[in-house]
């Protein structure tokens, strides 16, 4: 891997192929344009998981004269059950990511669940686009625009409303799944049921099995089932899903697959041809990179702005 000096390091989650890296790329360089980001060199490079992020940053660390006094930073999901570990990271200095003992990079999150997140606060410009797209109405004749039956922001906001309604116990045991995981790094199996009591006889034996299975004292996790139940957002969205919160549900449930929902929920009902899951990102993405309106374009520029203006002005120093 090749250090460019006096640059900017970004790492992102995800792989080459991935539509979120060159659109980060793309929506970097139409805020410079527009001066909404200081004019600095910079590179972002996608490493896979999060846990390449240290990794690679002590690889770029003692080659760049920049990252000598300005941190390498990652962008990163924000997944709200680690919420009070995020806290304590981003609470530390600059100076703690560039002790020697340290070089670690210094992690800014996203401020939903996902990148994915924010996509589900542009159903207008999806709906626009789906409906640009060509469907072939016969094996005998060519392809044709989709002029019969168009979708609305209001169908699309309806399906997602619906969908997440419908997924709150998933969400809630990806949840409880996560905390364990991340507690202890071992895998919750799935419940047979989803249905409340069934879940808390599944959890009780599951602590058992587990603990036989790592040969470790896991029981003081047992009470993570109802600690979780009694925490106001999933008693709200559990005791009665009719009522949930819908800017709630897409801040913080799994963007992901809402949005793939979106995609197999418009093929159905559209019937559009050869929508796969990369290429529709795409489409949505590149209607949104020059946007200045777009969420997801607002919130890369205020996560991005503080620290390419302490590049800039660390490049002045440098030249000087």
């Amino acid at each position: 891997m090749e250090i460019l000096d006096n640059f900017l390091y970004i790492l992102i989650e995800g792989e080459p192929e991935s539509p979120e890296v060159p659109f980060i790329r793309r929506v970097i360089d139409n805020l410079i344009n527009k001066e909404l980001l200081s004019t600095i060199d910079y590179k972002v490079v996608e490493i896979g998981g999060s846990g390449n992020f240290n990794s690679i940053g002590k690889l770029i660390y003692p080659k760049s004269k920049l990252h000598q006094s300005i941190p390498i930073i990652a962008i990163s999901d924000r997944d709200f059950r680690t919420q009070e570990e995020i806290n304590k990271m981003t609470s530390k200095p600059d100076s703690d990511f560039l002790k020697k003992n340290s070089k670690s990079v210094k992690i800014i999150y996203w401020s939903r669940h996902e990148w994915e997140n924010f996509l589900l606060e542009d159903t207008e410009t999806i709906a626009n686009l789906l409906n640009q797209i060509p469907i072939k109405t016969s094996q005998f004749k060519p392809y044709r625009s989709n002029i019969t039956n168009n979708v609305t922001k209001a169908e699309l906001d309806k399906w997602l409303i619906q969908y997440f309604q419908n997924l709150i116990m998933e969400e809630f045991l990806e949840c409880l799944r996560f905390r364990f995981r991340h507690n202890l790094w071992l895998s919750l199996d799935k419940p047979k049921s989803l249905f409340l009591p069934d879940m808390e006889v599944w959890f009780k034996n599951q602590i058992v099995n587990k603990a036989r299975e790592s040969r470790k004292n896991i029981f003081r996790l047992k009470s993570m089932f109802t600690d979780t139940v009694q925490e106001k957002f999933w008693q709200s969205y559990i005791n009665d899903p009719s009522k949930f919160d819908f800017q709630q549900a897409k801040i913080f449930f799994r963007g992901k697959e809402a949005v793939e929902h979106l995609r197999t929920e418009a093929i159905k009902h559209l019937s559009i041809e050869n929508l796969g899951e990369p290429s529709f990102k795409e489409l949505i993405l590149r209607e949104l990179d020059n946007n200045t309106n777009s969420l997801i374009v607002q919130e890369l520029g205020l996560m991005l702005k503080p620290y390419f203006q302490q590049a800039a002005n660390m490049i002045m120093k440098l030249h000087k």
